[in-house]
């Protein structure tokens, strides 16, 4: 077996094959930077537009939602569409929506900019990891993952620095302007370098009942958990939307088992390996992409610090992730996903429990070495646990599926998790404790990361039955 893996190591990656993936890989992260860019600046930015504050969560919700709600179309547009299609389509959208939020001048048309920036980055997210799977060798997953993970890991947490950085230097709108420039020339790179090929399946057809019963699905959920965050669940805009959300998610489940050529191929969760795959990740998700948003929010409505200081904060640990994300991908091709795994599991349960307990008024040097070690957590899982579990879908041909569910699944999961720790603070507002909702927010943070590393020291790598 290790011979056999070996050999799959060695097999070479063709030229055109790895400026394809690069390609892909920066405008992934394009889209990942522009979802978390926003969360150090909402105030300016709100401010700047005549809008109350209280519509800054919905900068960061809307992105995640709209984002969501094409990745269930990938596998569908991957089957229809050529590679080089879809990389158009996306970086339109990218050139579009910054085009919108540069000239912006009110909320709504921020807002359009950002959705439109989202539908390209849900369709190029599940197309990296598909061609991360499927264009490179079975001993190279784990290291293409690394890679594609970049953009995953390195590009959400740079965000916030980038943003804070450009709006105390520049104005919030430059960040745009650098958007606008950057798409337009891998708009250009996809008409001249990338190869059109046929689509897999031209003839493909779209189960409209299906998009319509996830988009519905998933937005009423995410409806229902960002109304939970600021009113009471006895609310009906909390139970209703929920209501809603869960029984649209079933009747789409359903209806996918009943379709010859469903939206979303069910024979994924056969797999044993995919099904601990994607419950860490949504473990991961749920410790780690809301802090993008409480830990700038903390320290710069709690202690009193500017954009930029948060910013700093964050800063190392993005840069820990550049580093990190290849290395654990490697690290993985040659030692097994169990071991990467609980390393980054300790690192990322050990820096979100720590983070809980540090007072807000703490040397900055603290909080950013703890984000520090999240980050090193994060960016070791990400492509470990990803090449861990689609790659046990390439002999059946459901790699997209798996791929889009995967990406769905844990940004539904970070929605929650961001709507129970905005709802955290909120709570502890009303009780005269301002302070103390933010360590409270930070310790559920705290708690789903060691059950991200229980779940890493229970499943992966073990045998299942």
């Amino acid at each position: 077996m290790s011979a056999e893996k070996n050999a799959h190591s060695t097999e070479k990656v063709s030229a055109y094959v790895c400026v394809l993936f690069a390609i892909v890989v920066v405008g992934t992260g394009l889209g990942g930077m522009t979802q978390t860019a926003l969360n150090t600046v909402a105030a300016v930015v709100l401010a700047d537009l005549g809008a109350d504050i209280g519509w800054g969560q919905w900068l960061t919700t809307i992105y995640i939602f709209s984002m969501g709600a094409a990745v269930p179309l990938a596998s569908f547009l991957q089957r229809k569409f050529s590679i080089r299609s879809l990389m158009l389509i996306a970086y339109g959208l990218y050139l579009v929506g910054s085009l919108c939020d540069f000239m912006a001048m009110t909320f709504p048309m921020l807002i359009i900019g950002r959705v439109l920036e989202a539908v390209g980055t849900g369709i190029l997210m599940p197309l990296l990891q598909t061609i991360a799977m499927t264009r490179f060798p079975e001993g190279r997953h784990g290291t293409a993952m690394g890679f594609a993970g970049i953009s995953l890991g390195f590009a959400p947490n740079i965000g916030p620095t980038i943003g804070g950085f450009l709006c105390d230097a520049l104005g919030w709108r430059f960040m745009f302007l650098i958007l606008v420039a950057t798409s337009a020339i891998l708009l250009a790179l996809t008409l001249f370098v990338v190869r059109d090929r046929e689509a897999a399946d031209s003839h493909a057809t779209l189960d409209w009942l299906s998009l319509v019963l996830s988009t519905f699905g998933m937005g009423s959920l995410l409806l229902g958990f960002t109304a939970a965050a600021n009113m009471s669940v006895l609310e009906p805009l909390v139970w209703l939307p929920l209501i809603i959300g869960i029984a649209c998610i079933i009747l789409f489940l359903k209806r996918q088992g009943k379709l010859a050529r469903p939206l979303i191929d069910l024979r994924i969760f056969a797999h044993a390996h995919y099904r601990v795959s994607l419950l860490t990740q949504c473990l991961l998700y749920a410790c780690f992409v809301g802090m993008t948003l409480i830990i700038p929010l903390a320290l710069i409505d709690g202690a009193g610090h500017t954009a930029l200081e948060a910013g700093i904060v964050l800063f190392p640990g993005a840069f820990a992730a550049l580093i990190f994300e290849p290395a654990a991908g490697m690290a993985t091709d040659r030692f097994g996903a169990r071991k990467v795994a609980i390393f980054g599991g300790i690192m990322l349960a050990l820096g979100a429990m720590l983070i809980a307990f540090v007072p807000l008024n703490a040397p900055l040097w603290i909080p950013a070495l703890l984000q520090t070690l999240r980050c090193i957590g994060l960016t070791s899982l990400i492509p470990t646990t990803t090449a861990y579990g689609l790659g046990s879908l390439a002999n059946e041909g459901i790699t997209p599926d798996g791929s889009a569910t995967l990406i769905m699944s844990r940004q539904c999961s970070a929605s929650l998790a961001t709507a129970v720790m905005v709802f955290l603070i909120t709570m502890a507002a009303t009780l005269d404790m301002p302070l103390m909702g933010y360590h409270w927010a930070l310790g559920f943070s705290g708690v789903m990361g060691v059950l991200t590393l229980a779940c890493c020291l229970a499943f992966i790598g073990r045998k299942h039955g």
